[in-house]
């Protein structure tokens, strides 16, 4: 019987699970057959309880879980670096507590959590490295750091080390290949890392729990339920990456048609800042909802949708997308538009919607409009794609995958 450690600052626990991903792939391994334990940070304003220890081991739906204290932090900055930093290191001072594992997957933020690379060799242990983002890479990407900078260099290095450092590189966007032939870090281009050992697994939905939750949590928000609308719903983070603003500007641009309403659930630094600016410019058709609403509320808030959006940054998509919600919105079954265009897009490639360079509010809400404006059996079938999308995605099916990737 193997034993598989999944390491992750950010891995969910049932209560407030953001992305059940390694979750569920743990209840997957464990009925293989496979021993696993999760490895995930706990900040020091958290509600756990660590009776000054450093670590503490919980269980939830017969998976294991090691909660590691660290540092809390807000925003992104130099004190998020360190919380993850000394999440790793305090995995690495702490590896010999535990079960020796065989193989150690590791939810990589480059360059912060190297140590975890370091304790793998201690133990002798089989590394596979797996990037959700392209930590430090969207640094660059988003403005917030040249690429000359030295210190961008050393920390591309690092990340180039934990590439070749592991057996296998999952990527949970489908660009990664080329990500990594972009930087000449692959035998083709005379570096080390053999393209045959990466692999793609996006992340994924269960499906079964999905439906469930659909029926079992309904939402009883009269917005949200009002048939006479095309309710066009944003679901996620209201900061500068997700750019909610230029969806908000769409909005007004239709605030002349009575068909809309703009749903939008989340909550982050520009919420306030767009709340005002939605008041002060009368933009009546934008509704703001919850900060947050749990894990199993998402379902039915989806599929009431007319239209899901997904909303980003130009370049966030350049090597594929791996967003947790975009899956949520396949299980939907509802058209998708993005606004910006994304490369190895399964939304082009199975006709589910839009996803363009919709760098202005009137191209925006002229792709909003687009699909509003389809007949009603074009309409219906591409929400039946959509659905049948979902499928491609299911953890029953991804986790076939990971374990092909553990047993190869």
């Amino acid at each position: 019987m193997k034993t598989v450690w999944i390491v992750n600052y950010y891995a969910g626990i049932p209560e407030t699970m953001g992305n059940a991903r390694h979750f569920e792939f743990a209840k997957h391994l464990i009925e293989a057959g496979y021993m696993v334990r999760v490895f995930r940070a706990n900040s020091s304003s958290s509600t756990i309880e660590f009776d000054n220890k450093e670590y503490i081991n919980k269980e939830y739906g017969g998976v294991s879980y090691t909660h590691i204290k660290v540092k809390a932090y807000e925003g992104n900055g130099i004190k998020r670096m360190l919380s993850i930093f000394q999440f790793a290191w305090r995995f690495f001072l702490f590896r010999n507590e535990f079960e020796k594992p065989d193989v150690i997957l590791q939810n990589i933020h480059a360059p912060f959590d190297f140590p975890v690379v370091w304790g793998a060799k201690r133990l002798n242990a089989r590394y596979i490295a797996e990037a959700w983002d392209l930590w430090p890479h969207y640094f660059v990407t988003f403005g917030l750091i040249s690429a000359k900078n030295p210190v961008m260099k050393w920390a591309y290095s690092i990340e180039r080390k934990m590439y070749e450092k592991a057996s296998d590189i999952i990527f949970t966007f489908e660009g990664g290949v080329d990500y990594l032939c972009w930087h000449k870090w692959t035998t083709v281009a005379k570096g080390k890392i053999d393209i045959r050992k990466v692999h793609y697994i996006n992340n994924g939905i269960l499906l079964k729990e999905f439906y469930d939750n659909v029926y079992q949590y309904p939402n009883d928000d009269a917005d949200l339920n009002r048939k006479d609308k095309f309710k066009v719903i944003y679901l996620g983070s209201i900061r500068l990456v997700n750019n909610v603003k230029q969806l908000i500007d769409a909005a007004n641009v239709l605030k002349g048609d009575d068909r809309f309403s703009f749903l939008i659930y989340g909550n982050g630094n520009d919420k306030p800042i767009l709340q005002k600016y939605v008041e002060d410019n009368h933009i009546d058709n934008v509704i703001f909802k919850n900060d947050w609403i749990p894990y199993h509320d998402v379902p039915y808030v989806v599929s009431q949708a007319s239209l899901n959006v997904m909303n980003y940054q130009k370049g966030f998509g350049d090597y594929g997308v791996s967003s947790g919600k975009m899956f949520q919105y396949f299980a939907a079954g509802k058209p998708i538009v993005c606004n910006i265009k994304l490369n190895y897009s399964d939304i082009e490639r199975y006709n589910l919607g839009i996803d363009a360079d919709l760098d202005t509010p009137e191209k925006y809400a002229e792709a909003i409009r687009s699909i509003a404006n389809l007949p009603k059996e074009e309409y219906e079938a591409m929400c039946v794609r959509v659905k049948e999308t979902a499928r491609k995605f299911d953890y029953d099916v991804l986790a076939k995958k990971l374990i092909e990737v553990i047993e190869g």
